[in-house]
């Protein structure tokens, strides 16, 4: 046998003429089998994601609704959700009932200002065409229950209450929510006056003002709250609940601007009004100061007075005393004595003192005494 001669397949050996394949192993059929491996592996993995999609983790301010086939199978507040993958079954994350949503609620009002809001029509003016514009601008004012108007702005706070009813209904949530704000509103303006809307200060005890309006602002709120959620419980039904409740409204009253121009004075008046009051018992409380100083300072002038009077008359009564109380437990004849010597003593003082005395005996005409002022002893008395 040749070295170039090759053995013959076995079909061959036994008489078939018939050619086997040879296996080839070259580059293209390498690339070609490496791409069918990462399609496949490709396709593994993105069906692993799919079978693993709706298996998720609920977060701690949501709630997980599952829906299979349009059907509400399960409601998870927490933990892990484990569904079947889309379109089987479907998880939708809607916000937990400690969650606070925000709501702003506002009247569009037009640029035209009506006759009720500062307009002041001429004569040129279409009453026609402007008849529609004036009731579009009325509307955002509500009318009080004193015969005033006010517009009132407000922010919403809900919570969701029933998942499934707010899942149903929640692209119409917004505007229902709106229309019953409004006519919660429109039924609590007419039974409250203008003052419960506004802050108004009085010029008396700002005190006992400011705490007055601060709960009949309280009380309004919470008797609008209390009138939106009892409209939006006569809502429930299968076909109309909205699964919410409101948690706290925030109002702003907004006035005409002619009617709040008028206000802002009163305010201002008021503020100056107390500002004039302030001053007044600031003066009243200085003048009642420097009178009580005063009083303190005679007060205590007249009570060193006295003393001081008290000291000399004690000290001109000395004497006195002196001899009164020598002569209590004495005899009578030293007593008379004492007496006497005290009189002579006294009256010697007095004589000294006056220009000329002269006695005279009673129906004698002889005179008893005669003292004239050139005498040694008035002249040394008198000096």
């Amino acid at each position: 046998m040749s070295a170039s001669a090759r053995p013959l397949p076995v079909d061959q050996a036994h008489g078939d003429t018939s050619i086997a394949p040879v296996p080839v192993s070259g580059p293209l059929e390498q690339t070609v089998r490496f791409t069918f491996l990462l399609l496949a592996a490709v396709t593994a993995l993105l069906g692993l994601f799919w079978l693993t999609g709706n298996v998720r983790s609920v977060p701690t301010d949501s709630t997980a609704v599952v829906v299979l086939y349009g059907k509400v199978v399960d409601v998870r507040r927490s933990g892990l959700v484990i569904a079947l993958p889309r379109p089987f079954e479907e998880v939708t994350f809607l916000p937990s009932s400690d969650h606070q949503i925000s709501l702003r609620v506002t009247r569009d009002n037009t640029a035209y200002a009506s006759d009720e809001t500062d307009l002041e029509l001429q004569e040129s003016d279409d009453w026609l065409h402007m008849e529609k514009n004036r009731d579009a601008a009325n509307s955002s004012y509500l009318l009080t229950g004193d015969g005033n108007v006010v517009r009132l702005d407000a922010t919403l706070f809900y919570k969701v209450v029933r998942p499934v009813a707010y899942m149903q209904a929640q692209r119409h949530v917004p505007p229902a929510l709106r229309r019953t704000f409004y006519a919660a509103a429109t039924h609590i303006a007419a039974s409250h006056p203008i003052g419960d809307f506004l802050v108004v200060r009085s010029g008396g005890d700002e005190t006992g003002a400011d705490e007055a309006t601060t709960r009949r602002r309280a009380a309004l709120r919470q008797a609008l709250m209390d009138e939106v959620n009892a409209r939006l419980r006569a809502l429930n039904g299968p076909n109309a609940d909205l699964g919410i409740e409101v948690t706290r409204i925030d109002l702003v009253p907004i006035l005409p601007p002619r009617a709040k121009e008028a206000f802002d004075q009163v305010l201002t008046a008021e503020q100056v009004a107390a500002q004039g009051v302030a001053a007044a018992r600031t003066d009243a409380e200085r003048v009642i100061q420097n009178a009580n100083r005063e009083r303190d300072r005679l007060q205590t002038d007249a009570s060193a007075a006295a003393e001081e009077m008290v000291r000399q008359a004690s000290a001109s009564t000395a004497t006195i005393s002196a001899d009164e109380t020598a002569a209590a437990d004495a005899p009578q004849p030293v007593r008379d004595a004492a007496a006497l010597k005290a009189w002579r003593d006294r009256v010697a003082v007095f004589m000294s003192r006056v220009g000329e005395i002269t006695s005279v005996a009673p129906g004698t005409g002889q005179t008893i005494l005669s003292v004239s002022p050139t005498s040694p002893q008035a002249e040394g008395n008198t000096q």
